[in-house]
């Protein structure tokens, strides 16, 4: 580029792209680990507690609630249900199980860990457990 104007106002686009990129990962970084944050409160939730063990359970899900909803305001969104159907790109299928009656090839029966997105990006794919037709070994891992 001759003229110094353009190049002047292509590096300043560069930079900026540049340092939209870093951003970027910092946000994504920042929010796998408030996704960290959930995941305890799944396994404190899981395990009860020693005295008014019903007040601190509403108490706890009352706070994930709040911090799910303030990431989902974010961006922030789960992946993986229970009943569809696994998909490479979104879940990572870490057991197998017999289908039930009435379950689907694939379908999945059980969330191990959750999965996320941002902004239409998979930051975290689901850890489920699938139904298999034909009796597949249990624990197998497939991808």
């Amino acid at each position: 580029m001759s003229d110094p104007t353009a190049r002047l106002a292509y590096e300043h686009a560069r930079d900026l792209a540049a340092r939209d990129a870093v951003h970027q990962a910092l946000t994504e970084r920042l929010l796998l680990r408030c996704a960290d944050v959930l995941d305890s409160f799944d396994r404190l939730l899981s395990d009860g507690a020693a005295s008014d063990v019903e007040t601190y359970r509403r108490s706890l899900a009352l706070i994930a609630g709040q911090l799910e909803a303030a990431l989902a305001e974010e961006g922030l969104e789960r992946v993986g249900r229970v009943g569809e159907r696994a998909e490479p790109a979104t879940h990572q299928v870490t057991e197998v199980r017999a289908a039930p009656p009435g379950s689907a090839d694939d379908e999945v029966l059980e969330i191990l860990q959750r999965g996320y997105r941002y902004r239409g990006q998979v930051l975290r794919a689901a850890r489920v457990v699938v139904a298999v037709d034909g009796g597949t070994e249990q624990g197998t891992e497939r991808e």
